[in-house]
């Protein structure tokens, strides 16, 4: 890896870590923000819906943008533009004014996926193992965003913790401005021999485009729903972190738990980023959803120490296949069309995702979180069946990584 690249990943890295750290931080604050604003943690969570959807929803302008600009000034800019957003979201005083804040830090978020990673692809070597390392960025981020929402939530209340940590964010745009890279196309071999990446692939792509946008509405469910669901479901947290006149333990304790779950996933972000490498790209996307389908029905039904153990799993695959599926869409899209090829996908991923929030919300008002995890597990078993033909309709061509 030439020093270029590193600097790319360092830049990337950095805006990776930062936007999953904040669409992980709310769903742990709500657990300590809703009884203040007079809502239910349904209703709460539920405030955080044009954050989620801003966030795919503007990822294909964005990308536009990106594929006839600069990236790096894009993903410096973003920065500065989720800080103003913590700013207006920690002086927010009514749920209107909190949700229009979180709705600023997802339409400046939305300009790192589509760009960011469309930067990667395009000066990276070794494209899936560059993935994989940026992934881990983008684990610690959302490892950490529960487990600092919950410190600082208990310590400092959710207000300063939005303007703690957005300060923070303006802070590193400062440092990464001075960052200079070289954003040169590296030359890399095509779908078939000398062909070039995406050419002749757009049925393929447009049926990715669903199997990604079922995944996402799967994922976001997941981890907008798993914080509650850890707190009802391990009785366990009582006995190891709630202290004698310590309200909130119980709460940080699982902050401590589902953060403790998102930072396993950076070893499945690395081994998937090895494999996208070594393998044919459709085998093992397949196979990293077959793993992932027994663990999320297992999340339904398993409560305890259990649960956790089959979270973990499931983290390892659904978290491991992403520099895969990454891989994939570069395979699938031109290099001059790339920045929007990865903005269809989040939009779909991202911004589709968001309806899902309103599907929690519906099953924890009529039960508990656990039907959630029921419908996502059919969610998998559908994308496998897709894939599956997307495999064998391509079955006489080598997708692997250049």
């Amino acid at each position: 890896m030439n020093r270029n690249e590193k600097k790319v990943l360092l830049l990337c890295g950095a805006g990776h870590f930062i936007v999953h750290f904040y669409m992980l931080l709310f769903p742990t604050l709500a657990l300590f923000l809703h009884e203040e604003m007079g809502l239910s943690l349904a209703e709460t969570l539920n405030l955080a819906f044009w954050m989620y959807l801003f966030f795919g929803l503007f990822a294909v302008p964005l990308g536009y943008i990106g594929d006839r600009w600069k990236n790096r000034p894009m993903l410096v800019g973003m920065m500065f533009g989720i800080g103003a957003g913590c700013f207006l979201t920690g002086a927010a005083t009514t749920p209107g004014k909190l949700s229009l804040g979180l709705a600023v830090i997802g339409f400046f978020a939305a300009i790192y996926h589509p760009v960011g990673m469309a930067l990667i692809s395009h000066t990276c070597k070794n494209r899936g193992q560059a993935l994989g390392i940026n992934g881990v960025w983008g684990n610690l981020g959302i490892g950490l965003g529960p487990l600092f929402a919950g410190l600082a939530g208990y310590f400092v209340g959710w207000q300063w913790t939005f303007h703690i940590y957005g300060g923070l964010t303006i802070l590193l745009g400062v440092l990464l401005a001075f960052i200079k890279i070289d954003e040169s196309l590296v030359e890399r071999a095509g779908m078939n021999g000398n062909a070039q990446e995406g050419e002749g692939m757009l049925s393929y792509f447009v049926m990715m485009l669903a199997c990604m946008a079922l995944l996402g509405l799967s994922y976001r469910g997941t981890v907008v729903a798993i914080p509650a669901h850890f707190e009802a479901s391990m009785e366990f947290l009582t006995g190891l972190f709630s202290m004698e006149g310590q309200l909130g333990t119980k709460k940080l304790g699982t902050a401590i738990l589902v953060s403790a779950m998102y930072l396993f996933g950076t070893f499945g972000q690395v081994i998937g980023g090895r494999v996208a490498d070594k393998w044919d790209l459709r085998k093992a996307y397949f196979l990293f959803h077959l793993g992932s389908l027994p663990c999320m029905l297992g999340i339904a039904y398993f409560t305890e120490v259990p649960l956790l153990i089959i979270s973990l799993a499931y983290i390892f695959f659904g978290l491991g296949m992403q520099p895969i599926e990454n891989s994939l869409v570069a395979r699938l899209t031109p290099p001059h069309l790339r920045s929007i090829g990865y903005g269809l996908k989040f939009v779909l991923v991202l911004g589709f995702s968001a309806f899902s929030i309103k599907l929690v919300k519906w099953q924890m008002d009529h039960g508990d979180a656990s039907g959630i995890f029921v419908a996502q597990s059919g969610v998998i078993a559908i994308v496998l069946v897709l894939f599956g033909a997307i495999w064998w309709k391509s079955r006489r061509q080598a997708w692997r990584n250049g």
